[in-house]
């Protein structure tokens, strides 16, 4: 007969349990092996990067479910980290909602590599966000990426100045991320009709 070593299972189901918070709270999209070789952007600029964006396009993200008009928008911060403001309308109720995180930098002052903690949710565990491509003015592409080794969790975000933006923003977008190895085929369309006007927002 063979005993089972309970501290290993204890040890499997804490891995389990935390495999799947960390999925919960990242991504959906989970896919074999390790991240895929994705550079971030360089020569990037934090202040340029400020305002508000609104989110066109996104793979699923359980944090995001049952939302339209998201917008995400940054700010500096006095001690050199930007703060982060995400708000969205709830498609069946109507409630708007937000949450305020914290992103700084955390590779070379130059490079798009930023990690993002929101310190009000249940699990407080810093997320990936590498800006790929952006012009500042018009669109950025987002990418983020959760290493189990076995398996890995993405997500990625189409962010626009413009609540609507015209076709010709979204196909230099589009070429960025098919330059960068970003599958479109995990993209959703972000609902952004009637919402509120951004003066109440």
């Amino acid at each position: 007969m063979h005993f089972v070593n309970m501290s290993v299972l204890r040890s499997i189901a804490v891995f389990l349990c935390g495999l799947f918070t960390l999925t919960t709270v990242s991504a959906q999209v989970l896919l074999p092996g390790g991240c895929p070789d994705v550079s971030a952007m360089t020569d990037f600029i934090p202040s340029r990067y400020l305002g508000k964006w609104y989110e066109v396009e996104k793979y699923f993200a359980i944090f995001e479910l049952g939302g339209k008009c998201i917008t995400a928008t940054y700010s500096e911060k006095d001690n050199g980290a930007i703060a982060v403001h995400n708000q969205q309308v709830n498609t069946y109720s109507g409630v708007k909602s937000g949450i305020l995180g914290v992103a700084v930098q955390v590779s070379r002052s130059d490079e798009a590599k930023l990690s993002v903690r929101f310190p009000s949710l249940p699990v407080d565990i810093p997320a990936p966000y590498w800006v790929l491509e952006t012009d500042y003015d018009n669109y950025s592409l987002v990418w983020s990426c959760m290493d189990f080794g076995f398996m890995h969790a993405e997500i990625a975000w189409i962010l626009t100045r413009q609540r609507n933006p015209p076709l010709s923003v979204l196909e230099q977008v589009y070429a960025a991320a098919d330059k960068n190895n970003i599958s479109r085929a995990y993209f959703m369309k972000t609902d952004q009709t009637n919402c509120p006007d951004d003066n109440e927002e």
